[in-house]
Order: C-alpha cells, then structure tokens, then sequence
C-alpha cells in the first residue's frame, strides 16, 4: 500500500483538491498488482488462461480505489469536499 508520504508528494500547493485527489487515488496499484500476479499464477496453475488474471486485475483494481478514498487519501478526500460543498462520504 502507499504510504501517507507518498500522499504529500501527490498534493502540490498548485494544484486543485480535484487534481490533488485524482492523482492520489491513480496512485494506488498494490491491489490491483497483487490481483494481476496472484490471477496469472493461479490461470497458468489451473490452465484456466487470461480469465482467472483479469478478473482478479479488476477486482484489485476496485479495492485500489476503495482503499484510496477510505485510507489512503483521506486528506485530499476531506479538502475536496470541503471545496466543493458535499459533506457526504
């Protein structure tokens, strides 16, 4: 997972809390890596081909996303609703 420093390197003074949370959030792989490589292990194991890696890639890339508006950019989440008014999670 990526860690709250690489959060900081993401939010530039510059940039916009949307820009800010949408380079966060596309900053998060581990999941989506972890889903690729376990999916194509088990695909060549099984002899099941791409099928078992792509699901796994997307369903990684999902708890990618989840996890990087739950945790791990929870900061430029919190700025970003502050901006635009929306106080819903």
């Amino acid at each position: 997972m990526s860690s709250s420093s690489n959060n900081k390197e993401t939010s530039q003074p510059d940039m916009t809390p949307a820009e800010a949370l949408s380079n966060c959030l596309l900053s998060q792989y581990t999941f989506c890596l972890g889903g690729v490589l376990g999916g194509a292990a088990y695909g060549i194991k099984a002899k099941k081909g791409l099928v078992p890696m792509v699901v796994a890639g997307v369903a990684g890339t999902m708890s990618d996303l989840v996890y990087g508006y739950m945790e791990a950019c929870k900061d430029e989440v919190d700025s970003y609703q502050r901006n635009t008014g929306n106080s819903n999670n």
